[in-house]
């Protein structure tokens, strides 16, 4: 079994085991409030391999974060493969993410701090506006808000903090990104992916997911292939 597929399945049967039930925004959930672990080679475990995905989508999403193309509507996620995204939009599908608005002049930032000085200790993304926290002016706020990169020795490592997380739908796909975050950033600096350590807060599986959440505990490698239906919340 894979490093990050043995550790994924620690962290569902943790929620299992321990979560509190409660309910939420949309339903109901069992939930803890933090959890972390680290995948030290990213490069070569990035994937979960218990279930199929839809990697494709999580691709077109990343590729829709990092365009020089202003994102103002879900069209432009779908353009590139990404059909998750409607959840959020307006009647028309326009949206406002500070994914997006925050994520874009941070990302080019810290590129190039890292090609001019690799080895300083302040490679930040922060994502969270304290300014729209409470207020309606998002189509969903972030969920993962914050990475932090490290090089040592032409070795890129990233902590990916997460205020809330759906281990079900959500982890897998944020995993992924993170892995596609590392990989865009080491190409441009010439760097090596290496580990990151996911720091998560508010963890949590939909009570409705508790099923299929037991059954995926059962499953090894070989079972990549058989279905799981799991309901993405809006």
């Amino acid at each position: 079994m894979s490093e990050y597929t043995d550790k994924y399945k620690n962290l569902v049967q943790h929620i299992l085991m321990r979560g509190t039930k409660q309910v939420c925004r949309n339903g109901s959930q069992l939930i803890i409030p933090s959890y972390s672990f680290t995948i030290d080679d990213m490069e070569n475990d990035h994937k979960l391999l218990l279930r199929k995905m839809w990697y494709k989508g999580v691709k077109g999403e990343f590729d829709t974060l990092v365009s020089d193309e202003p994102l103002t509507n879900v069209s432009q996620f779908e353009a590139k493969g990404c059909n998750y995204w409607k959840l959020w939009g307006g009647p028309n599908g326009e949206l406002s993410l500070d994914y997006y608005n925050e994520l874009h002049p941070a990302l080019e930032n810290v590129i190039n701090q890292i090609k001019a000085d690799p080895n300083s200790r302040r490679h930040v993304i922060s994502l969270w506006n304290n300014e729209h926290a409470f207020d309606d002016s998002l189509s969903l706020h972030c969920c993962w808000h914050n990475h932090t990169y490290s090089v040592i020795n032409g070795v890129l490592h990233l902590t990916w903090t997460q205020r809330s997380v759906d281990t079900m739908i959500g982890l897998p796909a944020d995993i992924y990104l993170a892995y596609l975050f590392m990989k865009h950033i080491a190409d441009i600096c010439d760097l090596k992916v290496g580990s990151c350590m996911f720091s998560l807060s508010n963890v949590h599986v939909y009570t409705e997911h508790i099923e299929n959440a037991n059954e995926l505990l059962t499953r090894t490698e070989d079972d990549f292939d058989k279905k799981l239906d799991f309901e993405l919340k809006g």
